[in-house]
């Protein structure tokens, strides 16, 4: 009986729908932990609620006591009273002053000093003979800090007083006293035991992770464990700058309480792990049961699941063979449903596959070669048609030995081109530059002392595999573009081959002729005067044409005519024309893609550089 592969995910879906019920276990975890998770944060608000009281009342009693000590009409008439001359008055002055500045701190057992500080540096304190010790006191950074604010309390520091050196921190009120003429700030200074810190904390802090009480200016007046870096993680650091009071992420949560005077806040983290910790034995129970019913589960459904997985899994296998280009690929399935189908539909599908590449190969191949070859073809009915013309006026007039060494140069060039199989298409630079020389013998007979070709090959590159025929046609409009339409007394052609710094074979042909002009360009790539002709039959291509119809004006000294020599129609003249950079290019895009290709540069009357980008390669 062949099932439906529906028929069997159906049944599978029926299993697995059976051992959801398990996850209801994780449902009550997560309800269970949701509760104790809520209750905490409500019960450690309320702890940092207690702890922001307690020290509000701290900072209330300061900042009163320092408003009172800075109101008080006595304290202020003799802290700004004109120092006498006489030391007894001055003494005593400040005994009085020191005297009343302890009825204010008597009053609050954690204010161990209070100091004022006149605009001429002048302190009064109600401990007497630390004038030399506070000089240094008030040098500290915390207070440099503190005397940019209006008022406020600094970070811890160490304070010495008759008990020893102790940890206190300080509440700065910078004012002028009124009713005074004075013009520059006085300061108050109250030095507050940190104990007062210590005992707010001292019931509630073993309760979080982590907790610090930062200042209005973000000091850190207390922090929890203090064992602690310095420096605050990044979750710390964004809670205590977020707007909101609760932060939480994977495994902390982050209450934040900015209820306090000054601009003081709280941060305490909750560790999660310690937080659930009171419903592990729960967690581990359902954990235990999970597990049980994952193994009976996956022992009824993993014959099930392999036996409707095995066929999928070879044919996708068979699939990532067949994209990676091996079309000998097949697969056999026998699960009796519609799998078998899609693999035998698969495999008539990759034969079909294999068939039409084989035949698109072919046909691709013999495209190329025929491309390959109608290119190669465009070169040699140039040489042929221009060279032998030249041979046929040479004849006429009777220059045997010229005739004779053109026809040796082209019988050479001839040899050369015409190959068969990968000589055909490619040579090495020395190779082509024996072509390139050849017909160099044959433009410098036909045009005498016209120009000279110069060759700069670096070491090494003679046998660098380039594509047949490269060279030829640059040297070619070299002359006939770049020389001939201007009139220098010697032309010079210069034929370089050097490696760049990508190691990639760089080619140039460089002219000191009538310079690059890109809006005569035509849409063979080559250089025309006038657009439409090879060069060879108007102006500037041969200046020995006359009106015999030679094509020659003898350029030797010689005026003869020649009867019998046509000139060429217009259309044989078109269709024989120089075979151009768009051969050129063609070509170089062909075997090489297109990174590669043919530059053009230069400026009327400074010459013209052509340059190619080729791949170094040797045999």
């Amino acid at each position: 009986m062949r099932l439906k592969i529906r028929t069997k995910i159906i049944a599978s879906a029926l299993l697995v729908v059976s051992l959801s019920l398990l996850l209801s276990g994780f449902l009550t975890y997560d309800y269970a932990t949701g509760i104790i998770r809520d209750q905490s944060i409500k019960d450690s608000k309320t702890k940092l609620a207690q702890i922001s009281s307690q020290l509000k009342r701290t900072q209330d009693q300061v900042v009163k006591t320092a408003e009172y000590i800075v109101s008080d009409e006595e304290i202020r008439a003799l802290v700004y009273e004109a120092p006498s001359e006489s030391f007894e008055e001055n003494y005593f002055r400040k005994y009085t002053v020191q005297e009343k500045l302890k009825r204010f701190t008597a009053l609050n057992d954690f204010i161990l000093n209070a100091l004022i500080v006149r605009p001429d540096g002048e302190m009064f304190s109600n401990n007497s003979g630390y004038e030399d010790y506070f000089a240094d006191y008030l040098k500290q950074p915390w207070f440099e800090r503190q005397k940019r604010e209006r008022s406020g309390f600094s970070e811890p520091h160490p304070f010495f007083s008759l008990g020893g050196n102790r940890q206190a921190f300080s509440y700065v009120l910078k004012y002028r006293p009124i009713g005074m003429n004075e013009t520059s700030d006085s300061y108050l200074v109250l030095d507050i035991a940190y104990t007062e810190i210590d005992e707010a904390f001292a019931r509630s802090a073993g309760d979080f992770a982590r907790i610090e009480l930062l200042s209005g200016t973000g000091g850190v007046l207390y922090r929890y464990p203090a064992s602690l870096s310095s420096e605050r993680d990044a979750f710390t650091e964004a809670a205590a700058s977020s707007a909101d009071d609760y932060l939480e992420d994977r495994s902390r949560i982050a209450l934040v309480n900015d209820s306090m005077a000054q601009g003081w806040r709280q941060v305490a983290v909750l560790s999660k792990t310690k937080l659930f910790a009171k419903i592990n034995h729960i967690f581990y129970y359902y954990i235990a049961m999970i597990g049980i019913g994952f193994l009976f589960s996956l022992g009824i459904m993993l014959p099930i699941i392999l036996n409707l997985t095995k066929p999928l899994s070879r044919l996708t296998n068979a699939m990532k063979r067949v994209s990676v280009g091996d079309l000998q690929t097949s697969v056999e399935i026998r699960s009796k449903d519609e799998l078998e189908i899609l693999g035998a539909g698969f495999n008539r599908m990759v034969a079909d596959l294999k068939r039409n590449m084989e035949t698109s190969i072919r046909d691709e191949e013999m495209k190329r070669k025929m491309q390959i070859d109608l290119l190669m073809a465009q070169i040699n009915p140039h040489f042929v048609y221009n060279t032998l013309n030249t041979v046929i006026y040479l004849c006429h007039a009777e220059r045997n030995r010229q005739a004779i060494e053109m026809t040796q140069a082209l019988i050479a060039i001839l040899q050369d081109t015409v190959k068969t199989g990968d000589g055909a298409v490619f040579a090495t630079l020395d190779e082509e530059r024996r072509i390139v020389d050849r017909y160099a013998d044959i433009q410098k007979t036909r045009y005498p002392g016209k120009f000279e070709l110069r060759w700069e090959i670096a070491d090494g590159l003679g046998n660098a595999v380039i594509p047949r025929m490269l060279l030829q046609p640059l040297v070619e409009n070299a002359i006939v573009h770049g020389l001939f339409p201007v009139d220098r007394e010697l032309g010079l052609i210069v034929v370089r081959a050097r490696l760049d710094e990508s190691r990639q074979l760089r080619l140039e042909v460089e002219d000191n002729g009538a310079g690059y002009r890109p809006e005569t360009e035509n849409e063979d790539g080559d250089r025309y005067e006038d657009g439409h002709g090879d060069g060879h039959g108007d102006r500037h291509g041969d200046r020995h044409g006359d009106r015999h119809g030679d094509g020659y004006e003898d350029g030797h000294g010689d005026e003869h005519e020649h009867p019998g020599i046509k000139a060429a129609p217009t259309a044989d003249r078109e269709r024989t024309r120089g075979i151009g950079l768009a051969n050129v290019r063609e070509r170089i895009r062909y075997h090489y893609g297109e990174p590669y290709g043919v530059s053009i540069g230069g400026a009327p009357g400074s010459g013209t550089l052509v340059a190619v980008r080729l791949p170094y390669r040797q045999p």
